[in-house]
């Protein structure tokens, strides 16, 4: 009897070591199957979506895996029921690591797929289905990789948007403004006027007829006369219709002036202004921080007044013309200025707004209705103000001591916002008044004017309201 209980034991002991083996190998295969068995595949995203296919369509596709190399974007199109394209890329990352556990950095492969007709030459109007895969480098998928998939239904479009112009003529100061009324094609997304570098958007006469368009365009002040203005018109599949109409462009002379700068003059205004904006570095001299405030944060604050456009009410926020600050003209718009120190030019920049000054102190008030879409502050012009009207027309009030509004409040025309002072880049107690449109500075003369308001906006506008 005790010889047969320490065999027992014998056979106990080898089947313990034997028995958690056989268990972690189960575990370890459990989890191998598991991992395997997994599709978690990158992340598909598209940064600007197309909302159909045209005569040629860039199809930007990007991939990121936050924990796998991303190795290949495939891209299908179908209709029908029929293949019309197949292709892909893939990426230099290597064989699958099926023994790596550890997870990296984010992976990103970005493609651009031309879908063009000339590719396609099957592809016909009506719509067409794209289908985009992605894969990593993953246990996924049996060692395959984790894959994901983006499904998109589009309209596909091969003629270009129709543009009838409606109002007949036009004529335009440098530096001013005029309106042009047009008719598009359904499916248009986006139209405007188009001259040299600048394009001025278009939006609805009225919102039950979403065709019809109004769009308020400038020749800005540095541009030739000569420069070509045309109405485009981009559909929803990436077709581009482009249509010339009447036009008259008058060139105009604007004035110069000399800034004689001084140690004093810099001293006051430009620290309160670095202070105020931490971005700005010091140059480590007097002069060099007030060319830096003269020149690159000039640009930056012209850079923010068309940001700050793109905030604007779809329809007319006024109905009458916009007033102006009784005051004494200190500065036209478009002056070109030459800045002196000791006895060196030093800088030369354009002055694109009026300088209005009165009593020290006067009451800053609102030219027209709208809404308040900025209010602080601003860089050059210091404390101050901008004020949305609709239609992309804003008004911007600088240099104040303090203001009265804040971004989101409606202002009435002739409402108080604020009160005059030399804030920012400013030689002495005034408001500096600017008019832009789609963040263009434009001549506020044009705007003060009840004249030119009713014959360039009011009558044109008459026949379609």
């Amino acid at each position: 009897m005790p010889k047969e209980s320490h065999i027992s034991n014998d056979h106990a002991g080898i089947a313990r070591p034997v028995f958690f083996f056989v268990a972690i190998l189960a575990v370890i295969i459990l989890l191998v199957g598991w991992k395997a068995a997994q599709n978690q595949g990158p992340s598909l995203a598209i940064p600007n979506r197309p909302q159909g296919l045209g005569q040629s369509t860039q199809l930007g596709i990007q991939a990121r895996d936050a924990r796998h190399n991303v190795t290949r974007i495939n891209i299908e199109v179908f209709q029908g029921g029929r293949q019309l394209y197949g292709a892909g890329i893939r990426t230099n990352a290597g064989p699958i690591h099926w023994w790596k556990f550890w997870s990296h950095g984010v992976s990103t492969l970005e493609w651009t797929a031309p879908l063009s007709r000339k590719l396609m030459p099957s592809l016909a109007q009506g719509t067409a289905t794209i289908e985009i895969t992605a894969a990593n480098d993953s246990w996924g998928r049996f060692f395959r990789g984790g894959q994901s998939r983006l499904t998109l239904n589009l309209p596909v479009r091969f003629t270009a948007p129709q543009i009838e112009v409606l109002t007949s003529q036009h004529y335009i100061n440098q530096g001013g403004c005029d309106l042009v009324v047009f008719h598009v094609s359904p499916g248009t997304i986006e139209s405007g006027v188009q001259v040299g570098k600048y394009f001025f958007v278009s939006f609805a006469v009225k919102p039950s007829e979403p065709d019809t368009r109004l769009a308020i365009f400038a020749y800005p002040w540095d541009l030739d006369p000569s420069t070509p203005a045309q109405i485009v018109a981009r559909d929803d599949a990436g077709n581009q219709a482009v249509s010339s109409f009447n036009y008259r462009v008058f060139p105009k002379k604007f004035h110069t002036d000399t800034i004689n700068l001084d140690d004093a003059y810099i001293q006051r205004v430009v620290p309160p202004i670095m202070s105020q904006t931490p971005d700005l570095e010091d140059e480590g001299s007097p002069i060099k921080n007030f060319l830096e405030v003269n020149g690159h944060l000039r640009q930056v604050d012209a850079d923010r007044l068309v940001d700050l456009s793109k905030h604007t009410s779809p329809t007319f926020l006024w109905s009458q013309p916009f007033i102006r600050l009784p005051s004494k003209t200190e500065a036209y718009f478009a002056d070109y200025r030459t800045y002196i120190y000791n006895g060196q030019v030093v800088d030369h920049q354009t002055h694109l707004g009026f300088d209005l000054a009165g009593l020290e102190h006067m009451p800053v008030r609102a030219a027209n209705d709208g809404v308040v879409v900025m209010a602080e502050y601003f860089g050059i012009y210091g404390n101050a103000a901008v004020i949305d009207h609709g239609c992309g027309l804003q008004t911007l009030y600088g240099h104040m001591a303090s203001l009265r509004v804040k971004p989101g409040d409606a202002v009435k025309r002739d409402q108080q916002i604020g009160i005059s002072d030399s804030t920012g880049l400013a030689g002495g107690d005034h408001l500096h008044f600017t008019v832009l449109v789609d963040g263009i500075p434009v001549n506020p003369t044009e705007w003060w004017d009840p004249h030119w308001i009713h014959d360039r906006i009011e009558a044109k506008l008459a026949a379609y309201k």
